[in-house]
């Protein structure tokens, strides 16, 4: 018989995390899917308490770098729900805090999409992992950073049952921010 034993455990440095260990952050918790030589990058489980669009505008001009939402996840009123880690995040290549997932990293390669050069996360097989709510909603659908193909509005979704999907840029929906850990 395999058991699953969750256990707490007394981090001292952020190599120590493996994929699958699950951290606090404010009310939220998150989960780590990959752990790298820059840090480990956890995954909030949950979305956030409110939908986001993408832009205001309905476009994917400049994608995700460009977009209204990259904007809004680097504004204090949301860095500040992660505070309990602030001293131990490490940036990302572009300076930001937070970022939310690349389609690739949820679903593998997918040719609806413009690629990213990600991989899909060990985790994210598993459909279940994929599906995400937010308090005092129902499942939802979450934004992902890829544009779609041949589109000038739309970009990458998770739905609600953990498939892929799109939706216009304008449209509101959950966001799972990514932080790394290092």
């Amino acid at each position: 018989m395999k058991t699953l034993r969750k256990q707490e455990v007394a981090i001292q440095a952020a190599n120590e995390f493996k994929v699958g260990d699950q951290i606090e952050v404010g009310k939220y918790t998150a989960t780590c899917q990959k752990v790298t030589r820059k840090g480990a990058l956890f995954l909030l489980d949950q979305y956030l308490d409110e939908p986001f669009k993408m832009n205001r505008e309905n476009t994917n001009e400049g994608g995700y770098e460009a977009s209204d939402l990259r904007t809004e996840l680097q504004k204090n009123s949301i860095l500040e729900i992660f505070d309990s880690v602030r001293g131990m995040m490490v940036p990302f290549k572009n300076g930001d805090l937070l970022r939310i997932p690349y389609a690739e990293e949820f679903f593998g390669d997918d040719d609806d999409y413009e690629p990213s050069g990600k991989k899909q996360w060990a985790l994210m097989k598993d459909r279940k992992n994929r599906i995400a709510i937010r308090e005092g909603e129902a499942y939802e659908w979450g934004w992902l950073q890829n544009k779609v193909k041949n589109s000038s509005a739309n970009f990458a979704l998770v739905n609600s049952r953990g498939h892929a999907n799109s939706a216009t840029a304008s449209n509101s929906s959950g966001v799972r921010p990514l932080f790394r850990l290092g």
